[in-house]
């Protein structure tokens, strides 16, 4: 088995748990980042829509940290599209 802090390891958990996290969270997306804490080198980080959707306590997925970001709506962009 990995060790909890790879990233191998935090794909892993992200692609078992993409679904779940989105839809109890009501999140606009996720993906792996980088830790700033000690001991960790990566987290999956969800994207949230409205600050209402952050949890009040820390949360873990299978061990591994979970960073909530307020972006607001979040679209695609159309070919020929600039973002910003």
């Amino acid at each position: 088995m990995s060790e909890p802090n790879t990233l191998d390891h935090v794909r892993r958990v992200l692609d078992r748990n993409k679904a779940h996290i989105l839809a109890t969270y009501r999140a606009v997306g996720v993906g792996i980042g980088q830790a700033t804490s000690p001991g960790i080198a990566y987290v999956i980080t969800v994207y949230l829509q409205s600050s209402t959707d952050l949890p009040q306590e820390p949360v873990t997925v299978d061990g591994v940290p979970l960073r909530f970001t307020v972006t607001g709506p979040v679209r695609p962009l159309h070919p020929g599209e600039v973002s910003g």
